[in-house]
């Protein structure tokens, strides 16, 4: 997972520092914002366990566009610059690489849980015992039980 999010993260960061930003297109952030964005990031980790060769790299491309955004908020007073714009002068939409990597890793984990999710089925507890259990039951889906 690291693989993947450290580089696309530090590209993100190259273009916000390299790349002039206007003053209406930097987005103000919330000390609420950045908690939940570095929960999120945490919980890439424990979502990059499960043993797919395809989920890891997909929980990277969404901690990157978390790690970018999170630093760069970090670094400019909680502000994040996004120096992409659509519609040149008339811009309607700015935005940065972070927020392509978020789009792009949200789009890739549900995909690849997906896959997962349909490949190993039989994986799955059945309702009554999840419900007896209260998660016991799930611990299974981490274990490396795959083809």
């Amino acid at each position: 997972m690291l693989g993947v999010a450290l580089p696309l993260a530090a590209a993100d960061l190259f273009v916000k520092a390299t790349t002039p930003t206007e003053s209406w297109a930097y987005h103000q952030r919330s000390a609420g914002w950045l908690l939940l964005s570095l929960s999120l990031l945490a919980g890439m980790f424990v979502i990059a366990r499960i043993p797919s060769r395809l989920v890891a790299p997909a929980a990277g491309v969404l901690a990157a566009g978390l790690l970018g955004n999170c630093l760069s908020a970090a670094w400019n007073g909680m502000e994040v610059p996004n120096p992409l714009v659509v519609g040149g002068t008339n811009a309607l939409i700015a935005f940065n690489l972070a927020d392509v990597w978020v789009l792009a890793g949200i789009f890739l984990l549900i995909a690849t849980i997906a896959v997962w999710l349909i490949r190993n089925r039989h994986l799955l507890p059945p309702t009554a015992e999840v419900r007896s259990t209260r998660g016991q039951a799930f611990r299974r889906l981490f274990e490396d039980e795959s083809p």
